[in-house]
């Protein structure tokens, strides 16, 4: 993170989001309506293609994460093209489930569809945009230093889960796999390490014991833009937005499930309910 003083009253940010993500579509929502940033771009994770070259690298994902992993993908995809359908319906939900891709296009703001992060034509695209800032909001790639030096204060990620007791991927997957009872969601500067970086602002919330991953992410989603936009406000007021984390606390890193992992997360209807569509229109709670 860069140490100089910010004079402005906004910074300009580049989102990093997965297309067909639920929560990276919730964020992204959340962050078109703060005035504390500027949109000047979007890096958007694309999906494998059944092509002939995407084929393989289907067959290759299918071979290290399982057909159960993948199922849960292509559903988390379905669920997003019905929140997108759902906004149709019920209008006043475009505020919260408006693709990524559509907001961009009502706003002008270009758009980059990338395979890898940290190749040239990525890097390129995000320099000719002189950042502030960058945003992970759910971004499913793995960033390396010389993206991370791009911008000029630094990279956010917003985590959705407790850190430093949840590093690594599918923070939600993780905690209702061990049947937690509290669910977390934090906000820390991406360094070379994955999920290592000084903690910002978290906040844990209540696992009901019937939760599903879809209702756990859309509730990290909320509470995550939340503590994004608390964050960007002491940034621009030129105040120090770290939190010191006691070294008593779980430390520990998940890698991304296996299927086997998700033998007992489905018998359990873990992942996801038709009722919690219902969850889409609602979300008092955490508005």
């Amino acid at each position: 993170m860069s140490t100089r003083t910010i004079t402005k009253k906004s910074l300009d940010v580049v989102v990093l989001y997965s297309a067909g993500h639920l929560g990276s579509a919730m964020i992204m929502n959340k962050l078109l309506g703060m005035p504390e940033i500027n949109i000047v771009g979007v890096v958007k994770a694309q999906p494998l293609k059944l092509s002939i070259r995407g084929r393989s690298h289907i067959k290759q994902h299918l071979k290290k994460f399982g057909w159960r992993f993948a199922g849960m993908l292509f559903w988390q995809r379905c669920i997003q093209g019905l929140g997108y359908l759902l906004t149709l319906v019920f209008p006043f939900l475009q505020k919260r489930l408006k693709p990524a891709w559509k907001i961009a296009s009502d706003h002008n703001i270009p758009v980059f569809r990338c395979r890898n992060i940290n190749d040239d034509a990525s890097k390129n695209f995000i320099q000719n945009l002189n950042p502030e800032l960058l945003v992970s909001a759910y971004f499913s790639q793995i960033l390396k230093s010389e993206v991370i030096s791009i911008p000029n204060i630094g990279v956010l990620n917003i985590h959705p889960g407790w850190l430093p007791a949840y590093k690594g991927a599918m923070a939600y997957f993780w905690v209702l796999n061990h049947g937690g009872d509290k669910g977390g969601v934090t906000v820390h500067w991406i360094d070379d390490g994955v999920d290592t970086g000084d903690v910002l602002a978290r906040r844990s919330f209540l696992l009901k014991p019937q939760a599903t991953q879809e209702t756990v992410l859309m509730v990290t989603a909320v509470i995550g833009a939340r503590l994004f936009r608390r964050v960007t406000r002491r940034l621009l007021a030129a105040k120090d937005a770290r939190i010191t984390i006691s070294a008593e606390e779980t430390d520990a890193y998940y890698p991304m499930p296996g299927d086997k992992d998700f033998e007992t997360y489905f018998k359990q209807h873990r992942f996801f309910r038709i009722r919690d569509i219902l969850g889409l229109i609602v979300m008092k709670r955490y508005r």
